[in-house]
């Protein structure tokens, strides 16, 4: 473990997580409006952000258990200067084909940046620390989240399409440059292990309660899933909001999010982390149906915020309790293929949420929607105060 260099660490991994996130949002207010301009529809466009969910499913174990066996540095680099590239080819695509490989390549890269900068965290964190380093991560994350929308549609209205796409890649390279640069990240040593895929994946899973975080990572996600694109259409029509009082609506969120994780991660590491993931399950099992019952706008931003702190409450911890799990028995060597994992159920939950959610507000209405997405949540929190 680094002792010296470890707060740089954090610092170097916090800023990829935060690039990695603001380029995420960037995308976001920007290439649909391109895309209908290239005559797009709607399909075309849920495949197209659906593709960014299947490039990180694709690539995030990959990445995980090859950063294992060759060392981290090689792959946080590979990560930014990958994602330069895929920024500038969403530049420059001039057809829906190009649009859906930068979009894959984005998932990709993100897959290398969160896979292997988890494992670097948990690679230098003692167990009773990990937490404070994680929150602070998934705030980088959430400041990342605000300012990505933001920065897309600014450099958009005023400079033109490519333009936030090339300032973000630059940013990207420069993050690279820093990785390689890195001396901390050269001075940890590689595990050299030489399982396969499957066999390092099975020995992951194996870990008592594992397989339990990850269903908490991917219920978690299903839950956010289902908030993108079904409540904006709902507020609309309920309240009358506009999209400007919608987006602040969301940002409020992971604004409430970004300043409670590194807390929790904090507090986590202090009084356990069975208590802040059980609560945070249940709170959000009542705060995410909820949202449907706002009569207007002040109730709903009082929900939309507790659901940003609901959810830091259980899912922050879930990252150091990933590496917890495997201390003592070996399992430090595989670091990369536990959050390689994570970041595919991530993914996964990602995929199901918006799929899941319209086949059922479709068929039932969304409040009933919601509350049957809430039924795994409360589930999930009997097991975990059970096993944890």
């Amino acid at each position: 473990m680094i002792v010296d260099g470890t707060k740089r660490l954090l610092i170097l991994v916090s800023l990829v997580i935060f690039v990695d996130s603001l380029g995420y949002g960037v995308v976001v207010p920007v290439m649909p409006v391109y895309a209908r301009d290239l005559g797009v529809g709607e399909l075309g466009l849920g495949l197209l952000f659906a593709s960014y969910a299947l490039g990180n499913i694709v690539a995030a174990v990959p990445c995980g258990l090859v950063s294992d066996r060759l060392g981290r540095r090689p792959f946080l680099a590979f990560g930014m200067l990958a994602m330069a590239g895929a920024f500038v080819l969403y530049a420059y695509s001039s057809t829906y084909v190009a649009l859906f490989l930068s979009r894959f390549l984005d998932g990709v890269t993100a897959a290398a940046n969160w896979s292997v900068g988890l494992a670097v965290i948990a690679d230098v964190y003692p167990a009773g620390e990990r937490g404070h380093g994680m929150g602070t991560v998934m705030a980088a994350m959430g400041a990342g989240a605000i300012a990505g929308p933001a920065l897309g549609g600014a450099l958009y209205d005023s400079l033109g399409y490519r333009a936030p796409f090339l300032v973000v890649a630059a940013v990207c390279a420069l993050g690279g440059i820093l990785a390689l640069a890195s001396r901390e990240l050269k001075r940890l040593e590689a595990s050299g292990g030489k399982a396969g895929f499957m066999t390092a994946t099975r020995r992951v899973a194996a870990y008592p309660g594992m397989t339990l975080v990850l269903a908490v990572v991917m219920m978690g996600t299903v839950s956010l899933g289902v908030l993108e694109p079904l409540f904006p259409v709902h507020l609309q029509g309920k309240l009358g909001l506009s999209s400007t009082v919608i987006g602040m609506l969301f940002a409020l969120t992971v604004m409430v999010y970004t300043l409670a994780s590194p807390l929790v991660g904090w507090l986590a590491d202090r009084w356990g982390k069975r208590a802040f993931l059980t609560s945070g399950l249940l709170a959000t099992a009542v705060a995410a149906p909820a949202l449907t019952l706002s009569g207007n706008v002040w109730v709903a931003a009082a929900l939309f915020a507790a659901c940003g702190l609901t959810i830091a409450l259980f899912e922050t911890p879930t990252l150091p309790l990933i590496a917890d799990l495997m201390a003592g028995e070996g399992g430090e060597d595989v670091y990369g293929v536990a959050f390689g994992l994570f970041n595919m159920a991530w993914a996964v939950g990602y995929l199901l949420g918006p799929v899941a959610g319209g086949f059922l507000a479709q068929r039932y209405g969304l409040p009933t929607a919601m509350i049957v997405l809430s039924v795994p949540l409360v589930a999930l929190a009997w097991k975990t105060w059970e096993r944890f």
